[in-house]
């Protein structure tokens, strides 16, 4: 383990900040969090935390809880928007190869875990980063309200629009999907097949949807849209959108409250080479933003935390940690970041003519080919040689 003078400093109480917060203290490196909102509230409606992810929680302990609080998805369908079947994926060989199941749970629920996880650590609210100094002795953050931090690392788990991004990288553009997004929970989550993950595809929209226990559902509605638009209501955008598709969009949106509801334009960024300089590194969203398209965001963030606390257990200094945790992260990311954008581009098209070569196309997929790649993606380890 390198000689490290200080804590080190996480910016961001998501799910990357907790998860690194829970693997550091796991190591006996000290750390404490800070978190730019006065108080920590879920951000989404829910996530799919999938086998890669629970294989990286499993080195924490934490994939019991998280399993516990969620429930497992066993199969994947993908139909049209009249319900008609492109193709059914069974998911839990996953679970009997590699000893993790892929888990649809509430996004308050994994932070809930994360939070008791992270323990002990101190989190500090209403924490605004503005700039950060660093020197060879260590690293100061800035606040908005004129505090400062003193640190031996910072570590940016701070989301989308980054402040220690921004102030390591530079102020890049946003790169806007061409689709915006709707996430909400519904009451109708007993109504589904138990452990059944569906996603439904019609002319430049989507609707999918899982349940996640206790009689919940969680549901996302895509559409092509421009960015920027805002509604007066929601959730009654979406119920006219939608109203048409075939069962259960209806009644899931039927069982689901407005306030319950948010929309979200998505976007993503370009992969970069590298995401640290001397004492600063960033993970997560902050170091390589994807759309949702493949549900890797926060399973990817997760991934980051567990391999960066490993490699600074393990390294001799923390220039060779850094190195080892961008060896072994900057390419899966990168890759996911790419696929993810092109998959959103195929699964968005509006000309009926190329709609109907790509249904005919997914029918005709062998399910060994898409059972091939949730393999790949799912093979979490921390030595990937």
């Amino acid at each position: 383990m390198p000689p490290l003078d200080g804590n080190v400093l996480i910016i961001g109480a998501g799910i990357g900040g907790l998860t690194l917060a829970r693997a550091l203290v796991r190591r006996g490196i000290p750390c404490e969090i800070f978190e730019r909102e006065a108080e920590l509230k879920p951000v989404g409606a829910g996530i799919l935390v999938q086998t890669g992810a629970m294989l990286a929680l499993r080195t924490l302990g934490l994939d019991g809880p998280v399993a516990r609080a969620g429930q497992e998805a066993r199969v994947g369908f993908l139909t049209t928007d009249r319900g008609v079947t492109l193709q059914t994926t069974p998911m839990d060989f996953l679970r009997e190869e590699l000893g993790a199941p892929t888990v649809a749970i509430h996004r308050g629920s994994l932070q809930e875990v994360l939070l008791r996880g992270a323990e002990g650590v101190h989190l500090t609210r209403a924490a605004e980063l503005t700039r950060y100094a660093a020197d060879a002795g260590g690293v100061t953050a800035h606040f908005a309200d004129g505090r400062s931090a003193r640190g031996a690392l910072l570590v940016g788990a701070d989301g989308l629009r980054s402040a220690v991004r921004r102030e390591l990288l530079g102020d890049s553009p946003l790169r806007y999907a061409g689709y915006t997004s709707w996430r909400g929970i519904s009451d109708a989550g007993a109504a589904l097949t138990p452990h059944e993950v569906r996603e439904m595809w019609g002319p430049g929209s989507r609707f999918g949807f899982a349940g996640i226990g206790d009689g919940a559902a969680y549901w996302f509605a895509v559409v092509n849209a421009p960015a920027g638009g805002r509604d007066a209501d929601s959730l009654a955008v979406v119920r006219e959108r939608f109203a048409s598709w075939a069962a259960p969009v209806p009644a899931l949106l039927a069982a689901t409250r407005p306030e319950r509801v948010f929309r979200t334009d998505i976007h993503d960024r370009e992969p970069v080479r590298a995401w640290s300089k001397g004492r600063v590194t960033l993970l997560g969203d902050a170091a390589h933003p994807t759309t949702p398209n493949l549900g890797q965001g926060g399973c990817m963030a997760i991934e980051d935390a567990v391999v960066l606390a490993h490699a600074l257990e393990h390294a001799n200094t923390l220039d060779d940690a850094l190195a080892d945790y961008e060896r072994k992260r900057l390419e899966r990311t990168s890759r996911i970041v790419r696929v993810s954008f092109r998959f959103g581009q195929i699964a968005q098209l509006e000309n009926p003519s190329l709609i109907w070569l790509r249904n005919a196309l997914l029918r005709f997929t062998p399910v060994a080919g898409v059972q091939r790649q949730l393999r790949a993606a799912a093979n979490f380890s921390l030595d990937p040689a």
